[in-house]
């Protein structure tokens, strides 16, 4: 009987044992069933989501920029974007059909595909998101895709504000462009947490600068999608998150002034024109020739076109206004004869011991003047009117290199102006200091300063810097930090909060008003009187005050340069003109000036209408 009841029992402990693991896995499968559904039941929801509900960003429109007069300069206009996903279901198990649908849509918005490819392939490798195609697609391209959605998949027209300068190319160095956002931008973790692959951002100038304000807030709204990926409607329990325009800017700069100031250039001419109010600083006119159209960049633009614009002789990107440095030749003349008057080195009525005969030997060199036949014996008037390079060569010699260059960086020669736009390039005058550094300690001669004093030898000055120096004599002695900014209005309203602090503007230079009237005087002469270097900047009922200047350029042509202000006796505007390889800046860039000055003091009625026409129309 012990025998047999054995087996019996172990098959009922086997039973037992079964039992308990079924038992036990089906108690795991309900613990996890509970854990998913109600412990972890949000969670899951919320994932499940995401898969049926995909977030598709709402593009702010950037901010408006109008100049003073509230012309707009730059604003939106609505376009379409072609995008692709490359993580559509479609591709997921047949990748060469992604490389397909890129060809065939390049095609289509006349793109190269080979750009293609290489966007796709380098973007989705880091992100998610759907790519940009091609942006601002004409109707028929949106019609096809639309069209031929069943073959296209992955493919959308989404609706964007795309940026537009009703202009064209006026004012484009001032303005800047937007285009998309890099790579090694999007590698900063600052630009990371505030832009995604495909954003646009500011480039160059004002777009650049106030990038903040002009940029907005995106939206977002939320799209169900259907098994296949597709787009099917919105979600009326998931409002959409509207995106918040940016803050409109108006700038000082009057637009009628500016383009005056672009159209009195010969066509294909290199050169700048800066304008500014020497009682607040205000530029009211940046020019920077050969210029460019900003809206080349909204469109999309080619490599081949960037390498045209960028690389080609004329360099059409570069702001001649605010990066370029050139001797200031003559112009310079003015300013040394400032730090004679206030170091006590002559007075007014001081002649040199050496009369102008055309040349001036110092040692065993001569130094020339422009005038082969000479000035004889000249006053400060009389050799700033004339230009007489002779007295400025003997006026060098006796304030001193030391002496000078002190001068100057009270003037602020040297420095960047501050003016409120990136990328500028600061000035030089050079100091004994400096050309200890460059050449040596004593290895270099003391009669450098002789070509210093005539604007010549190793200074250069940006035409911004002029402009602003210039004020200085404008102004009697207040150096202002040119700005272009004038009004920002956020959610219509002005804000105040974002503008400088006029005080942070403008530095009190310690000048003698004899002095300095001295100097105006003498600048009167130059356009004024018979023999006078400027008459042809000259205006009908308004006196102005200037100086022309040729800037030896030892690559070409000399350049002319001109500087200005008027009225002469309560100064309103102040002007430096700069034309390369022109020659004189009596013949070449004095005639410029006169054309702005005349815009501004006896405006033509026809102009501001002409402008507002543009405006209405919508481009150039």
């Amino acid at each position: 009987m012990r025998y047999e009841s054995e087996p019996r029992h172990q098959a009922r402990r086997r039973e037992q044992i079964f039992t308990i693991a079924v038992a036990s896995i089906f108690g795991l499968l309900i613990l996890q069933l509970f854990s998913l559904q109600v412990l972890q039941g949000d969670r899951y929801r919320d994932l499940s989501e995401e898969n049926r509900i995909r977030v598709e960003v709402l593009t702010a429109p950037r901010g408006e920029i109008r100049d003073r007069k509230g012309r707009l300069l730059a604003d939106n206009v609505p376009s379409f974007t072609v995008t692709i996903d490359p993580y559509d279901k479609a591709y997921v198990h047949d990748p060469a059909r992604l490389d397909s649908t890129i060809a065939r849509v390049s095609r289509i918005v006349g793109l190269d595909p080979e750009a293609a490819f290489a966007k796709v392939k380098r973007e989705r490798s880091q992100s998610f998101i759907a790519i940009r195609l091609k942006r601002n697609v004409d109707l028929a391209s949106v019609a096809y895709v639309a069209e031929h959605r069943a073959e296209l998949p992955g493919v959308e027209v989404e609706a964007e504000p795309l940026r537009r300068y009703p202009y064209g190319p006026f004012a484009s160095h001032l303005l800047g462009y937007v285009g998309e956002v890099s790579d090694k931008e999007l590698e900063d973790p600052k630009f990371a947490a505030v832009y995604m692959r495909g954003d646009l951002i500011g480039r160059m100038g004002i777009e650049r600068q106030y990038e903040k304000l002009l940029r907005g807030v995106d939206g977002k709204r939320f799209v169900e999608v259907n098994a296949l990926g597709r787009k099917a409607e919105l979600l009326g329990d998931k409002r959409p998150i509207l995106p918040k325009r940016g803050e409109g800017i108006t700038l000082s700069v009057d637009l009628d002034l500016q383009r005056v100031a672009e159209e009195a250039f010969q066509p294909n001419a290199r050169g700048a024109v800066v304008a500014m109010d020497p009682r607040t600083g205000e530029v009211l006119a940046l020019v920077s020739k050969p210029n460019y159209d900003p809206n080349e960049f909204s469109n999309g633009i080619t490599q081949a076109r960037w390498q045209e614009l960028s690389q080609g002789g004329n360099y059409p990107l570069f702001n001649r206004a605010i990066q370029a440095a050139y001797p200031p030749g003559s112009t310079f003349k003015p300013f040394v004869a400032l730090a004679g008057l206030s170091l006590h080195a002559i007075t007014p009525m001081t002649t040199f011991s050496d009369p102008c005969f055309g040349y001036y030997q110092f040692g065993r060199r001569r130094f020339g003047c422009w005038d082969h036949e000479g000035h004889g014996w000249t006053s400060l008037r009389t050799a700033v009117a004339r230009s007489c390079d002779v007295y400025f060569y003997q006026l060098g010699l006796r304030i001193g290199m030391d002496r000078l260059s002190t001068f100057m960086k009270k003037l602020g020669v040297s420095d960047r102006t501050g003016i409120d736009l990136p990328q500028e390039r600061r000035g030089l005058f050079p100091t004994p200091a400096w050309y200890d550094k460059h050449y040596g300690a004593g290895r270099w001669s003391k009669g450098l300063v002789l070509n210093l004093a005539i604007g010549q030898g190793e200074s250069g000055l940006t035409p911004v810097k002029l402009a602003q120096i210039t004020s200085v004599i404008a102004s009697g002695g207040t150096l202002w930090r040119p700005h272009i900014i004038q009004r920002v209005l956020r959610d219509g309203r002005e804000d105040r909060s974002a503008m400088p602090r006029s005080d942070s503007l403008r530095t009190r230079i310690d000048l003698a008003a004899k002095d300095l009237a001295s100097v105006r005087e003498a600048m009167i002469a130059v356009v004024n009187d018979q023999g006078g270097t400027g008459g042809s900047a000259r205006v009908e009922s308004v006196l102005v005050a200037g100086k022309t200047g040729t800037a030896q350029n030892p690559h070409g042509q000399d350049h002319a340069l001109f500087i200005c202000f008027a009225p002469a006796t309560n100064p309103e505007i102040a002007i430096a003109v700069l034309v390369e390889n022109a020659g004189h800046g009596s013949t070449a860039a004095a005639p410029i000036a006169q054309k702005v000055l005349q815009a501004y003091f006896h405006p033509a009625p026809a102009e501001s209408a002409a402008a507002a026409t543009v405006a209405s129309r919508g481009g150039t």
